[in-house]
């Protein structure tokens, strides 16, 4: 039986989510977002990861990144309500 190539996980947290995605793809790992049906956050900085930086993966593993949205307000994966729809004159939603 043939024995993963292990890298070592980079430190992802503080840096802003494009870099963490260019960075892992560099070290050899994807940064996930921890939920799997959204696209890719390319926006806002990283406060978390898992598996945390310095563990040997297998070459190709996820590292799920949890990021914090830019002080616009946009980006960031955090959950986000969405707003009603604006009602027409006759209070109906448009």
């Amino acid at each position: 039986m043939v024995e993963p190539d292990l890298v070592l996980v980079p430190a992802l947290v503080g840096l802003p989510a494009a870099d963490a995605h260019e960075l892992a793809i560099s070290s050899r790992v994807v940064a996930v977002d921890p939920d799997p049906d959204t696209p890719p956050t390319v926006s806002g900085t990283v406060t978390d990861q898992e598996p945390k930086a310095g563990f040997q993966v297998p070459a190709g593993a996820p590292v799920t990144i949890w990021v914090e949205p830019d002080d616009d307000g946009g980006g960031g994966n955090m959950p986000r309500i969405e707003p009603d729809k604006p009602l027409d004159g006759a209070g109906a939603n448009a």
